[in-house]
C-alpha cells in the first residue's frame, strides 16, 4: 500500500514577508488623492464655486460705498471677505468630503488599498494632505487673489498686501483644520450623516454662540479665526490674545490628525 503526499503537504513554508512601516505606499496614495483632485473637473468646480461666493459678496460690498471713504470700504469688505471665508469655507470642506474615508468604507475600496502594500497611516496622511492643498489653492488663494484685483481697481485706498497676506494664512489654518476634522470623523464613523452633522454643527455653534460662552473657552476653538485674520489684514487689536486661537487651533489640528491615525490602524475591513 503506498502512501499519497498531499499538495498542502509539499507546498513550501511560508515566508515571513517585513512590514513596508508606516510610509508604505505614501507617494503612490498621494499621487492617487491629488490627482482626483487635479485630473478632474473638482478643482474649477471647487475654484468657481467659491469665486462667485466669496468675490460676489465683496464686489457687492464694494459698490455699495454708502457714503464711506476709501479707508472705510477696504476695511468693511476685507472682515467680509475674511469673516465669510473663514466660515463658509469650513462648511464646504465638510460638505465635499464628508465620504472621503466613508465612502470607501462603504465601497470596498478602502479594504482593496490596505491588501496593496500601503499603510493606514498613509492612506489617512494622503487625504489629509490632498484635501488641504486643494481647498487651500481653490477657496483661499484663488478668491484671495482676485479679491487684490477687484479691490486694486474698485476701491480708492491701498491695501497692505503683506498684512492681508497673514489673515489669509490664518483662514487657511482655519480650513486645515476642518479637513483634518471632517477626515478624523470619517475614521470613526460608518456613515455621511454624524460626520456632516458633528462637523457643520461644530461650525455654527461657533457662529451663534461664540459671543455667549467664556471667552477662554471660545479662544481655545478655530471659531475665532476669521476675527484674527480680519485683525491682521486690517491693522487692528481685538480684546483677546491673537495668537492663542491659533496656537489652539494647530495643536488641535494635530491631536485629530493623531486621533484619525490611531482609529483607522484599528478599522477591521
Amino acid at each position: 500500500m503506498t502512501t499519497t503526499t498531499t499538495a498542502h503537504s509539499e507546498s513550501p513554508p511560508l515566508i515571513p514577508v517585513r512590514a513596508t512601516g508606516w510610509r508604505g505606499g505614501f507617494r503612490n496614495l498621494v499621487r492617487k488623492e491629488m490627482g482626483q483632485w487635479w485630473t478632474t473637473r473638482m478643482w474649477w468646480v471647487q475654484t468657481l464655486l467659491w469665486v462667485l461666493l466669496l468675490n460676489g459678496i465683496t464686489t457687492a460690498v464694494m459698490l455699495d460705498t454708502g457714503g464711506m471713504t476709501g479707508n472705510e470700504v477696504l476695511q468693511e469688505t476685507v472682515q467680509t471677505f475674511l469673516l465669510v471665508a473663514a466660515t463658509a469655507v469650513g462648511i464646504g470642506v465638510v460638505l465635499t468630503i464628508q465620504g472621503a474615508v466613508v465612502g470607501e468604507k462603504e465601497l470596498g475600496t478602502a479594504a482593496w488599498v490596505m491588501s496593496k502594500p500601503a499603510s493606514r497611516a498613509s492612506f489617512v496622511l494622503a487625504k489629509l494632505i490632498a484635501h488641504s492643498v486643494g481647498f487651500l489653492v481653490t477657496a483661499v488663494i484663488v478668491p484671495s487673489i482676485v479679491f487684490l484685483v477687484e479691490a486694486r481697481y474698485l476701491v480708492s485706498a491701498p491695501i497692505d498686501y503683506g498684512s492681508f497676506g497673514i489673515g489669509v494664512a490664518v483662514v487657511g489654518l482655519s480650513v486645515v483644520f476642518y479637513v483634518i476634522l471632517t477626515i478624523a470623523l470619517g475614521t470613526m464613523f460608518k456613515g455621511r450623516g454624524p460626520i456632516a452633522g458633528i462637523a457643520v454643527g461644530f461650525i455654527l455653534a461657533g457662529q451663534f454662540f461664540k459671543g455667549m460662552l467664556p471667552l477662554p473657552l471660545v479662544m481655545a476653538t478655530p471659531w475665532l479665526l476669521g476675527d484674527v485674520a480680519t485683525s491682521f489684514a486690517i491693522g487692528t487689536q481685538p480684546d483677546f490674545n491673537r495668537s492663542t486661537p491659533i496656537i489652539a487651533t494647530v495643536i488641535g489640528s494635530v491631536v485629530l490628525a493623531g486621533l484619525a491615525l490611531w482609529r483607522f490602524e484599528r478599522e477591521e475591513f
